[in-house]
């Protein structure tokens, strides 16, 4: 008895980060720093030294959760993207097969052949000898040998008799079967039948299409015909397009019952087992024979208004190895510099996303400051209990900051490259299907000229010499008109005689070419191939068959009735490529959930040379040259290759797949070549950054944070970036650093004084350095307020920094004075330069600034001068 899935539940996110190993490092690191943020802030609340961190603490925590959270949002919604992917085409492109066969059976029941022998044996069997019947097999045998999705053809009579097959093995001389009353009488253009039956009974489940053959003059049936479609060989072929060999995705397509009528692991979900349809969830965990699988359903999109047999894919990946896939290997050939600025840019990312990097930068820059007040806390009050724990407590908290920042860096861009990714997967998926849809398309093509081309009507009347009389000529128009009509694909359909002048036309638009001799190379070609397999194509381009509008003209040599000798025409089908092509890349595109197309997206069917065969963007138009590197075109049959490019000022994620062929079409033994790549392209930005634009904010060395050890005279520094550049004031002229707040405005000041803000309930005034110092670019919105003192004069004052940095100790033979002849007159404020290390790899210099030197340069306080009059800050000399 088929086994059956036995549970199923909506995935708890909880459950699934078990299984995400790539989430795991990230959920080690940051549980390391968050009992790290346990001791510090149970420390720092004993030490009473400003070091309580404790907010810090929470902030982190809840930041953490929200990256992990986020991690794991996108590790999922890329597994399921996979997953969805996998299921959606396998499903689309089966019904695509199915509705080829749909119009298949209505057009073979109408063959003049096949009728002509059913009705004989509705009226004279005995006139049915073994070499009609032989013929009639025959004539079947060149169908599939075109046709090669089909392994029998049946012919009924109307009471189940067997009149003729393909298969001379399979065991059938009459059926019971109610599918022959029913294709009688069906007011439908087919009938599909999947089930057993005994037309095919060593099948267990075949699908079958079925029509009547009506009598020449239309008014009773006379027959039933059966086309047998290679069901299984077909999923294995569209399983094995989409699954590589370690891949541990199953496919599976399941009726409306929910049973598997195929699978690409028969192992592990057996055909005729009973799974649970998802429609309508995204993924779901399901249980079968023991173990637990990521799954979800996906229902056709259809085509052309045919929704196939009622089936759907379903895609299933263990659970323990459902989120290998997400990891970010596509990014793995993406260049670092390329990468950089496609993170900086995209325009992937949600708010919340982008808002977790500041968020983190807002956790450093609180622990640096906390690590600044408690470093000056201790050297105002050199008295405090234990001062070298609390130095190595504030070393050990700036530490962390640093390590938040590391680590949240780390992650974050983890979660930023696994949404870049996606979407370069989902490009690379999109392009393989464009180019499977155009493959299995254009497999129909060639092998409908062919078939016609087997057409008796036409091989008798070319057959039989001498210009066509109106009789004939209308004859072969009605046929091409009724295989037009069923065949929307083409905009004409045409044969011409021996000397390649069009005899019949299908497209009244073109009834001018009658007569007419066709110059094309591909005529001279067609009437030159050596049998009933092969075929020619035209080029892709402007052709005068098409409207001067470019595309492929099918055509196939018609040949005697006997098969003997030279071709005695050809016929030719002209693709109605303009809509045809931009509707098969169309469906290819990219889609947001609701179902839209993602904005900006499109796709192009393109030549190795680049040359445009079709766009979804109006702006490329066919014969166009896409400006492309040559890695997304030189490509083997079947080879695919994603990167992201810089096309039209932004960042693109672009996948490309080349043409492989369909069974026997392309394949090893068809002579007919042509290398078309399929691309999709999806917008990542909506600009690139200028070169030099991304600046990595200076930190400071780590050799300059060692602090000093034995007794050598030193001073304590306390250091800020301003503008990128690295300055320090000595630590007794700092008060306190404090968080940026809403600096108040004061209405005819100079631009070094951006206001004031209250501190300690006193307002104070604010400068900022960067319009005074040389060559410093403005202040960004998020830097820190430092106030300083100057005893001499009991002034306070703030100063904006961009960033904290440490408060080393010094030694003082480091420390040189600012010689004279940079001294400005007394107007600099610089009081002294720090000496890098001897040997060290960071060569810059601290500058030093004399917070005296700025009060009394910004203010003018300590001059003989008038003192600057600021409504809030009122100091004179003393």
């Amino acid at each position: 008895m088929p086994k059956r899935q036995t549970a199923r539940r909506t995935p708890d996110p909880a459950h699934l980060t078990r299984f995400m190993r790539s989430l795991h490092e990230d959920q080690a690191k940051l549980r390391d720093i968050q009992s790290v943020y346990d001791n510090l802030t149970l420390l720092g609340q004993l030490l009473c030294a400003g070091t309580d961190i404790t907010r810090m603490r929470t902030d982190f925590n809840d930041l953490a959760g929200e990256l992990l959270g986020q991690l794991g949002q996108e590790l999922r919604r890329k597994a399921v993207l996979s997953l969805g992917s996998d299921a959606r085409v396998a499903i689309d492109i089966l019904v695509r097969n199915l509705f080829e066969r749909t119009a298949d059976i209505g057009f073979l029941a109408t063959d003049e052949d096949i009728r002509a022998f059913a009705e004989a044996a509705a009226q004279a069997p005995e006139t049915l000898d073994a070499g009609r019947r032989t013929a009639l097999v025959a004539r079947f045998d060149e169908y599939v040998r075109k046709y090669s999705v089909y392994h029998n053809i049946i012919l009924l009579a109307p009471d189940g008799e067997l009149l003729a097959q393909l298969d001379g093995a399979n065991p059938v001389t009459r059926s019971a079967d109610p599918l022959v009353a029913e294709a009688l009488a069906t007011d439908a253009a087919y009938l599909e039948v999947f089930r057993a039956t005994d037309l095919l009974p060593r099948e267990s489940m075949p699908l079958i299409y079925a029509y009547r053959v009506m009598s020449r003059d239309g008014s009773r049936p006379v027959g039933v015909l059966c086309l047998c479609f290679r069901l299984e060989d077909e999923c294995r072929r569209i399983f094995e397009g989409l699954l590589d060999e370690d891949d541990w995705t199953v496919i599976t397509v399941l009726d409306d019952a929910g049973r598997v009528i195929a699978s690409s692991d028969v192992y592990q979900f057996p055909v005729g087992a009973r799974l649970e349809r998802a429609v309508g969830d995204d993924c779901r965990i399901v249980r079968f024979a023991g173990r637990e699988y990521l799954a979800t359903t996906r229902e056709t999109h259809g085509y052309q208004g045919y929704a196939g047999p009622g089936w759907v894919g379903h895609a299933l990946a263990p659970l323990e190895h459902a989120f290998d896939m997400a990891v970010a290997h596509e990014l793995d050939a993406v260049p670092e510099d390329v990468r950089a600025g496609v993170l900086e840019t995209a325009t992937l990312f949600s708010p919340a996303l982008r808002a977790i990097p500041e968020r983190a930068g807002t956790i450093q820059r609180e622990l640096n400051r906390a690590v600044w007040n408690g470093n000056l806390w201790l050297r105002r009050d050199g008295y405090a209990f234990n001062t070298s724990f609390a130095k190595v407590l504030l070393w050990e908290i700036g530490s962390t900051g640093v390590r938040t920042r590391n680590v949240f860096s780390d992650s974050t861009t983890n979660l930023y490259e696994t949404v870049v990714s996606s979407v370069l997967y989902d490009c690379a998926a999109k392009a393989a299907l464009a180019m499977d849809i155009m493959d299995r398309n254009l497999y129909e093509r060639a092998n409908d000229c062919r078939w016609w081309a087997l057409t008796s009507a036409f091989r008798g009347t070319l057959a039989s010499g001498g210009a066509l009389g109106h009789t004939q000529r209308d004859r072969l128009t009605g046929i091409l008109r009724t295989i037009n009509r069923l065949y929307t694909v083409y905009s004409n359909l045409m044969v011409f005689d021996s000397s390649a002048r069009v005899v019949a036309v299908s497209n009244p638009a073109y009834t001018e070419l009658i007569g007419q001799a066709l110059p094309a190379e591909w005529v001279r070609e067609t009437l030159a191939l050596p049998d009933t397999q092969s075929y020619c194509v035209s080029p892709f381009g402007p052709s005068p068959l098409y409207g001067g509008e470019a595309t492929y003209v099918y055509s196939a040599a018609i040949r005697a009735p006997d098969g003997r000798g030279e071709p005695v025409g050809g016929i030719a089908i002209v693709f109605d490529a303009a809509p045809q092509l931009v509707a098969m890349l169309h469906d290819a595109l990219p889609r947001k959930e609701n179902g839209g197309v993602v904005d900006g997206a499109f796709a192009v069917f393109a030549e190795r040379d680049g040359r445009i065969v079709a766009s979804t963007d109006p702006a490329l138009v066919p014969g166009m040259r896409l400006e492309l590197g040559r890695e997304f075109l030189d490509l083997a049959p079947g080879e695919e290759h994603a990167n992201i490019i810089v096309f039209r000022d932004r960042y693109y994620a672009v996948g490309s797949r080349m043409s492989a062929g369909y069974r026997e079409y392309k394949g090893p033994d068809d002579r007919y070549r042509n290398d078309v790549v399929a691309l999709v392209l999806v917008p990542l930005s909506d600009h690139v950054p200028a070169a030099g634009g991304r600046s990595v904010r200076s930190e400071q060395a780590a050799e300059y944070a060692v602090r000093q050890t034995g007794g050598e005279d030193a001073v304590e520094v306390a250091t800020f970036h301003i503008g990128g550049a690295w300055y320090g004031v000595r630590s007794e002229n700092v008060v306190e650093a404090l968080d940026r707040q809403q600096v108040t405005a004061v209405p005819g000041m100079p631009d070094w004084v951006r206001g004031c803000v209250m501190y300690r309930d006193q307002a104070i005034s604010v400068f900022d350095l960067s319009a005074v110092l040389p060559g410093r670019a403005p202040l960004a919105g998020d830097g820190q307020i430092v106030v300083l003192q100057v005893p001499e004069c009991e002034a306070k004052f703030g100063i904006l920094v961009d960033d904290l940095g440490e408060i080393p100790e010094i030694a003082r033979s480091r420390i040189e004075a600012v010689p004279s002849m940079m001294n400005g007159r007394g107007q600099s404020l610089t009081e002294s330069l720090v000496k890098p290390l001897p040997g060290g790899s960071d060569r810059r210099i601290l500058v030093i600034l004399s917070a005296a030197a700025v009060l009394r340069r910004l203010t003018g306080i300590g001059e003989r001068t008038e003192t600057l009059e600021l409504p809030i800050l009122r100091l004179e000399a003393r």
